[in-house]
């Protein structure tokens, strides 16, 4: 049976406190028992050798006829709870203090009854008796016999404060199992509701209510981590099936445009109504060749969601390169009559894949042939400082907005819908060129404005480039 985190951790800390105060409480016990024992039997025989003290200083002031009494042995006893009997060799009693048990009669002749005898058989457990001999000039001239009570003759004063500190230990884990159980309730709280929701946050994005947030104050390193990483989760899922919707509806509309010219024109010419000319086949191919771009754009999708790219290094000059894609470029811009600018000094050799730097070049100059005026520049700049290579890429054309210039190398991210639809952007080329530029190990930024056009730059660290230092792939 499954039971909430908040009675699992509950019963947890309970059985936890309540097995350490009963460890603590039988240890406590036992040692405090062990030696306030020891204590009661040091001091009970101190007590025994002071009355053998009392009884040789009787004896030696007379030893016919010693006065115990006058040694304070009586008063001793009496004190101390002793039941002292003092007998000759004969046995024949010669000194007792009386309320002994087992006697008769006391010194002045008060007899004690049976109910005193059983009231001190119920007041204590056992009753103990000693025998000693009375050594006197080397002589045993006597038996002293020292009756108690318990094992060391404990006092009423001895066993009341016994019983305290019991009470005393008692009542403090009874008292530390309240505040305990009080704290662990509070603790458990603490880590069962945030979990709580968490969990309810998870499902619901799992049910997909990807809106969902969790609001949890808390000082819980960990969990306030957790609430945060469901944040970020369910932020992004949000983020990624809006632009997922977004790319699908712009997509539908980018095909159903060519689809439908096309088959209007073959319509036309089942229908007789047109004949099929060069221009109006010309139109059809158009379309087609359309089609078959952004069916290409929807497989470049697919290779960037797998992320198979793999990196094939090898030596080549960097400027070179840059020339002949510049010169390869050239006839499509000349048809919007833009100039391209090359501006490159290094003459560096570098280890990178030729391919794969080819695809982040023309990205960026088509990005920039896409969005620059007739007329215009696109100026390409590259050059090398503080040990890095710096490729500049700078348009003065349609510029990227404020609102989307953030999220440009997001995967599926397009901007506004009029500028994306009018170039045929599916906003996927600028995370691959990302990814490229990343997997060489460069940065790549971005700086826009909707006046003066766009500028990316790419920035390697030459060391890396440089020589064969890993082959990267992802």
């Amino acid at each position: 049976m499954k039971i909430s985190i908040n009675k699992k951790l509950l019963l947890s800390f309970i059985s936890i406190i309540l097995i350490s105060l009963l460890i603590t409480g039988i240890t406590s016990t036992l040692m405090i028992d062990k030696r306030f024992n020891l204590y009661l039997l040091e001091e009970h025989k101190e007590k025994i050798e002071n009355i053998k003290s009392m009884i040789h200083s009787a004896i030696k002031k007379n030893q016919v006829s010693p006065d115990f009494d006058k040694e304070g042995l009586t008063k001793y006893a009496v004190a101390e709870n002793y039941i002292i009997k003092i007998t000759d060799l004969n046995n024949n009693i010669i000194y007792t203090t009386g309320m002994y048990p087992h006697m008769g009669h006391q010194k002045n002749g008060h007899m004690m009854g049976p109910m005193m005898e059983r009231m001190f058989k119920n007041m204590f457990q056992s009753y103990n008796e000693d025998i000693y001999p009375i050594i006197y000039d080397n002589k045993e001239i006597g038996k002293l016999t020292i009756g108690y009570f318990g094992t060391s003759n404990i006092s009423k004063e001895a066993m009341s404060f016994k019983l305290t500190l019991y009470k005393s230990i008692l009542i403090s884990s009874f008292m530390a199992i309240i505040i305990s159980a009080l704290i662990s309730i509070l603790i458990s709280r603490q880590l069962g509701i945030p979990i709580r929701e968490i969990t309810k946050a998870s499902k619901a994005i799992k049910e997909g209510h990807l809106s969902i947030r969790t609001n949890i104050g808390t000082n819980i390193h960990e969990i306030s981590e957790l609430s945060s990483s469901i944040n970020n989760l369910a932020h992004t899922l949000e983020k990624q099936e809006a632009l997922r919707n977004r790319l699908t509806s712009d997509m539908a509309h980018e095909i159903r445009t060519p689809l439908t010219t096309i088959k209007s024109h073959i319509e036309a010419f089942m229908d007789g109504i047109w004949q099929p000319t060069p221009e109006r086949l010309r139109d059809c191919y158009d379309e087609i060749n359309r089609l078959h771009s952004l069916v290409e754009n929807l497989e470049d999708i697919n290779k960037l969601d797998k992320a198979n790219y793999v990196l094939n290094k090898s030596y080549f000059r960097i400027d070179e390169e840059l020339k002949r894609i510049v010169n390869s470029l050239i006839p499509q811009f000349n048809k919007k009559n833009i100039k391209l600018n090359l501006n490159s000094k290094v003459k560096t050799e570098v280890f990178m894949d030729r391919d794969k730097f080819k695809q982040i070049m023309y990205n960026l100059l088509s990005n920039a042939f896409k969005y620059s005026h007739e007329n215009s520049i696109v100026n390409i700049s590259c050059y090398t400082e503080n040990e890095y290579l710096y490729i500049i890429v700078q348009d003065f054309g349609v510029g990227i907005s404020k609102k989307d210039l953030p999220h440009i190398f997001e995967h599926l991210y397009r901007g506004d819908l009029s500028r994306t639809r009018s170039t045929g952007g599916s906003g996927i080329g600028l995370t691959i060129t990302k990814n490229l530029v990343q997997a060489h190990g460069g940065t790549i930024e971005a700086k826009s404005d909707i006046v003066n056009g766009t500028v990316f730059s790419i920035k390697f660290l030459l060391k890396k480039i440089r020589t064969k230092v890993s082959d990267d792939a992802f």
